[in-house]
């Protein structure tokens, strides 16, 4: 068993390493089986305990839909999953899916005005909030129950007609540099950062997923506005996404909420990219990795 050893702030390694996080690696490099797969059985399984409805179904464009009416709900909630993320950053661009999801927030054509939705969001007693991942890019909101019609609305122009205005191209660089650099002491950043040297380096999950000025930044005749543009085209389609929507109206009316709005996003026919690479290089397993970390943490 090959052992390795890193002192926290060494060159090598700025984070430390756990099984659980390798466990996680390993998970989300599978993710693009299940979405090879068949569409699910419509038929949701439950709880008999559980009183609200459910329904699964796929709208025209094949984006997937999981509704859930639960009357005696205080706040209605929806997230969206579009299945891609960090591993799907080119080479040259990394952080490309990150600052997208920064710029998604910054108006779209029926809602210019960046920050609306945030504003709208917090007037109406909710919270949002969105993460990329190496596969998977996912946005959501709460609020008030009475409001899921109107943040249904602001929340589906992301997905349908975003501006990403060229004004706040620098300033979400420079927005999403700030995050790399607050976290860089982060114990679990820190820990992925190990993970990734570990890493077969033509995996996707080697690469730097977080974005800095270094990786964002204007070229002569490559914008980085121009990458996320074909990003965005490429990798944001209908047939990429799920959506799971909760609220006190009855199935038919959160039905009719969602297929009025979702309709309209663009089926390009994204196509899962296939990972051939192995997650560690040959003969490389098994490994131990004994990292210190900043602050008293114990993990196995």
């Amino acid at each position: 068993m090959k052992r390795w050893s890193y002192q926290a702030g060494s060159s090598r390694a700025r984070v430390l390493a756990s099984a659980v996080l390798v466990l996680v690696a390993v998970v989300a490099s599978g993710c693009s089986s299940f979405y090879q797969a068949e569409a699910a059985d419509e038929t949701v399984l439950k709880s008999p305990n559980d009183k609200r409805t459910y329904e699964y179904f796929e709208l025209e464009n094949k984006l997937r839909v999981l509704l859930i009416s639960d009357p005696a709900t205080d706040k209605a909630a929806a997230s969206l999953d579009v299945f891609v993320g960090s591993g799907n950053d080119p080479k040259d661009r990394q952080g490309l899916a990150h600052f997208l999801e920064h710029m998604l927030f910054l108006g779209t054509e029926k809602y210019p005005e960046a920050g609306e939705y945030q504003k709208f969001i917090s007037q109406q007693g909710g919270s949002h909030n969105a993460y990329t991942s190496n596969n998977h890019t996912n946005y959501f909101f709460d609020v008030d129950y009475s409001n899921l019609d109107l943040a249904l609305d602001r929340f589906s122009q992301f997905f349908i007609a975003p501006l990403f205005s060229r004004e706040y191209v620098a300033r979400e660089s420079n927005a999403v540099h700030s995050e790399y650099q607050s976290k860089i002491k982060d114990d679990y950043r820190r820990q992925l950062d190990v993970l990734r040297q570990l890493f077969n380096p033509e995996h996707p999950l080697a690469k730097f997923s977080v974005g800095s000025l270094d990786t964002l930044v204007n070229r002569t005749d490559d914008s980085v506005r121009d990458d996320l543009l074909a990003f965005y085209q490429r990798h944001y389609s209908a047939n990429s996404m799920t959506l799971v929507v909760l609220g006190r109206e009855n199935i038919d009316e959160l039905r009719q909420m969602v297929a009025s709005r979702f309709d309209d996003v663009a089926l390009r026919d994204a196509e899962s990219e296939v990972e051939p690479e192995p997650l560690f290089p040959d003969d490389f397993l098994p490994a131990r990795v004994e990292v210190v970390p900043v602050k008293d943490v114990r993990r196995l």
